[in-house]
């Protein structure tokens, strides 16, 4: 294997370690709010089913609150990965306008996905994990455990010979393997879902979501222009006049060099000074730049 094979292989296996890293972390963080969609789907569902008791319909403003709110927070989790959804118009809180709103209907059936699929994804991106490093450090250990112990994690087996915790081991790399080559997958699976039914959707009027984000970037634009301004009026006055004064020291102290060494070494100190405040000046607008 040459050189640039084996750099090769190296960043590969680096990219899907990162990826594999990132995709856990993001299949364990959907993990927290699908409890809390299928904590919200169960009470829409007693509320559905007791309305035509009234209590159903007392229930109503409250599932439609939790479900804007999980909704809302699952958008945010999502664009701390990376994911970006440009979120709708509020949704309404009231049911007769929820009924006919197309952002609670789109979120409803984000709900019942996240709630369902996205919980068991979500399980499977922390268990995985677990139970490679359960499974592939048996070896280590098996020796500890009762005779009577299982020796996987799926509860198969006992530990008796060295073959045992081989295989062991064996399983514990088998489930690596799966959350190496999986888990990204997995990962944009769990977040399907969001990514269609939480966004706004094609009846939604995005004129003035295109109107702030051109604002924010012109914003951004006029702060961008004046920093470099400030940078160019600090080197300008500061650092570029101190260098104008060292070429005219050293200008100076060249020429008396040998009629008055002693005033040239005075200019000569003189000289460094303005490098050295320079310097310091050069250092601050740097620190400036990039604190």
């Amino acid at each position: 294997m040459t050189v640039v094979e084996g750099t090769s292989v190296r960043e590969t296996a680096v990219r899907t370690l990162r990826a594999a890293r990132a995709a856990t972390g993001q299949l364990v963080g959907g993990l927290g709010t699908a409890f809390q969609a299928l904590g919200v789907l169960l009470l829409a569902a007693v509320a559905a089913v007791t309305a035509p008791a009234g209590v159903g319909l007392l229930l109503a403003p409250l599932v439609l609150r939790a479900l804007h709110s999980l909704a809302r927070r699952e958008r945010e989790r999502l664009a701390r990965r990376g994911v970006d959804i440009v979120p709708p118009d509020p949704p309404p809180v009231r049911l007769r306008s929820a009924l006919a709103d197309p952002t609670t209907r789109r979120e409803l059936g984000w709900l019942v996905r996240h709630g369902t699929l996205g919980l068991l994804l979500g399980l499977l991106g922390l268990l995985l994990p677990l139970c490679a490093v359960r499974d592939g450090t048996f070896p280590l250990w098996w020796r500890l455990v009762p005779e009577d112990a299982t020796t996987t994690s799926i509860g198969v087996g006992t530990a008796h010979t060295w073959l045992d915790a081989v295989a062991a081991l064996l399983l514990g790399v088998g489930w690596a393997a799966i959350l190496l080559g999986l888990g990204p997958g997995m990962a944009r699976l769990q977040a399907a879902p969001a990514r269609r039914l939480l966004a706004a959707g094609p009846d939604t009027d995005l004129s003035l979501r295109v109107a702030e984000l051109t604002a924010t970037r012109a914003a951004a634009l006029d702060a961008h222009a004046t920093e470099l301004r400030r940078i160019e009026r600090s080197l300008h006055d500061g650092a570029q006049n101190r260098l104008v004064s060292v070429t005219v020291l050293l200008g100076a102290a060249r020429r008396m060099a040998a009629r008055d060494p002693a005033g040239a070494d005075e200019l000569l100190e003189r000289a460094q000074s303005a490098a050295e405040q320079a310097l310091a000046e050069l250092r601050s607008v740097a620190r400036g730049i990039l604190p």
